[in-house]
């Protein structure tokens, strides 16, 4: 083989590793604080944390909850309005954590198009950050 030496691990590759990992770790933190905020002041939030946790427990489905908490479901992304509340906070968590994919592709695309020249991986990795935030976003679903 290679006389037992491990194959060096491009820098790009590590950068987007690092960042997927650094966003992951800030993303659970947030999802950890949002809930004790919420449970904190259950009164300024979208959905009583309490409601919620007995309807959950009890089998209600998720449009029911949302039917008898709010009203109906508020949106996707109803975070931005709510940030400073306990639920919103831990959506805004949950979505952070559900576009790591996309943050660790910008920076990669930038080091492939203006460092290393490599404009097919640059294109590539644009192409699918795209992908990932129009999905995000809800312009692209899969059903």
């Amino acid at each position: 083989m290679n006389g037992g030496q491990l194959p060096s691990v491009p820098k790009v590759q590590i950068l987007f590793g690092e960042i997927v990992y650094w966003v992951t770790i800030g993303a659970a933190i947030i999802c950890s604080i949002g809930p004790l905020v919420a449970m904190l002041d259950p009164g300024d939030n979208v959905v009583n944390p309490y409601f919620l946790f007995a309807s959950i427990f009890a089998g209600k489905t998720a449009p029911e909850v949302w039917a008898q908490a709010a009203g109906g479901f508020p949106g996707g992304h109803f975070y931005f309005n709510h940030l400073t509340t306990g639920d919103g906070f831990t959506q805004f968590g949950l979505a952070l954590g559900c576009s790591v994919a996309l943050w660790g592709l910008v920076a990669v695309s930038f080091v492939y198009l203006l460092k290393e020249r490599s404009v097919l991986y640059g294109v590539l990795s644009l192409w699918v950050a795209a992908l990932v935030l129009l999905s995000a976003i809800g312009i692209v679903e899969m059903h």
